[in-house]
């Protein structure tokens, strides 16, 4: 049983389980089926046959915008990019990834000023993906229903805890648009929707791609209590940022912060005095630079 990203619990069920939520009843057959409970109870199947009796259409309702409430919690931890050899030798990671990231925003950070972000990932992942940190500690349901890949999330960052809402949509061309009104043009409904729903007004015509930056990625998951480390060094004309992070269930951010930070003064690691999100920091730095 764990918390999947998108803040869902999931239960490991053996072949014949039955299992009742409010949304509906599975009836399991064959072998490694995985139920998702709180979030309309999705079924993944892997390879064996299922059967869904739906009932509960009452409560079917109430239970989707509760499993939409619950957030997962990614904590991060800022290490002195140098160190990444060492880092990756220590924790024993592995599965090397190698991609690029781009972010859309005016000249001025419009967009990152009011908690709008738009990116871009080529490589390891391919997507398009619209973020919104809204301030004041608002908050946003699935605008799709469960139609998009939604997911709430509350980022650990240095001990500082904000909550941010998202879109995701697979992206597989070649070629990354540069304007603003380009990359409008690719937003899917429910990223459409996101935005109308912070009511922050965009001047497409000022959006252009800002930043490039190139992603590599380590994850390992030999290093209890953690159930998976990833490792993620950024590069870009500007600097390099090395980022260590872990995913964990509601609640337990404060707890595997200090779980990470003591895992890292045991491996001889250094953190960062910068303590800042990844993507703020890139496109301040880019910003800077370009103004110099």
């Amino acid at each position: 049983m764990f918390y999947n990203s998108k803040g869902c619990l999931v239960f490991h069920l053996s072949p014949g389980t039955v299992t009742q939520s409010c949304s509906k009843i599975n009836i399991y057959s064959g072998s490694k089926d995985w139920f998702h409970a709180g979030c309309m109870a999705s079924v993944l199947k892997h390879g064996a046959a299922s059967r869904t009796v739906w009932i509960c259409a009452v409560l079917l309702v109430s239970c989707a915008l509760h499993g939409q409430e619950i957030c997962a919690v990614e904590v991060k931890l800022l290490l002195l990019p140098a160190e990444a050899p060492a880092a990756i030798a220590s924790l024993k990671l592995e599965k090397e990834t190698t991609g690029q990231v781009y972010f859309f925003d005016t000249d001025a950070l419009d967009l990152l000023s009011k908690g709008l972000i738009i990116r871009v990932r080529q490589g390891g992942d391919d997507d398009l993906t619209v973020k919104v940190r809204p301030p004041e500690a608002k908050k946003f349901r699935d605008p799709t229903h469960g139609h998009e890949d939604f997911k709430c999330e509350n980022e650990l960052t240095g001990g500082e805890e904000t909550t941010s809402y998202s879109i995701r949509k697979k992206y597989d061309a070649s070629q990354v648009p540069d304007a603003g009104h380009d990359i409008s043009n690719l937003l899917s409904d429910g990223q459409k929707k996101l935005i109308r729903e912070t009511q922050i007004s965009i001047d497409w015509s000022r959006v252009r791609r800002i930043a490039s930056i190139r992603s590599t990625g380590w994850d390992t998951r030999a290093q209890p209590p953690f159930d998976k480390l990833t490792l993620e060094f950024w590069e870009w004309p500007a600097g390099t940022i090395l980022e260590l992070s872990t995913k964990v269930g509601p609640g337990k951010g404060p707890a595997t912060y200090g779980e990470l930070r003591r895992l890292v003064n045991t491996k001889g690691l250094s953190v960062s005095a910068s303590q800042s999100s990844k993507t703020s920091t890139v496109l301040k730095s880019v910003v800077g630079r370009t103004a110099q």
